[in-house]
C-alpha cells in the first residue's frame, strides 16, 4: 500500500507504542502496524487498536519494568 503523505510503501512491522493510563505511562512492545519506509508514518488496523483498548482497560500487571528518565532543559 501506498503512503498518501510521501508515496512511499508501508510495511508489516511491530512497532512500540506509549500510553498514558491513569497518571501512569505504559509501553506496550510488538504492536503490528504499517509503517512508510521513506517517511516513518504509521497506521494501526482497528482490530488492533480494539485489541489495545482492551488490554490496557485490564488491570493486568505488566510483565517487564522499565527506568524512565525526565530531561531537564534549560529553555533558553
Amino acid at each position: 500500500m501506498k503512503c498518501d503523505l510521501c508515496e512511499g510503501q508501508y510495511l508489516d512491522k511491530l512497532v512500540v507504542r506509549n500510553y498514558k493510563r491513569h497518571g501512569k505511562t505504559i509501553i506496550v512492545e510488538a504492536v503490528p502496524a504499517l509503517v512508510c519506509d521513506r517517511c516513518g508514518d504509521m497506521l494501526i488496523r482497528e482490530e488492533t487498536i480494539a485489541a489495545l483498548d482492551a488490554l490496557l482497560s485490564k488491570d493486568a500487571k505488566p510483565r517487564k519494568y522499565a527506568p524512565v528518565y525526565r530531561f531537564r532543559a534549560k529553555v533558553a
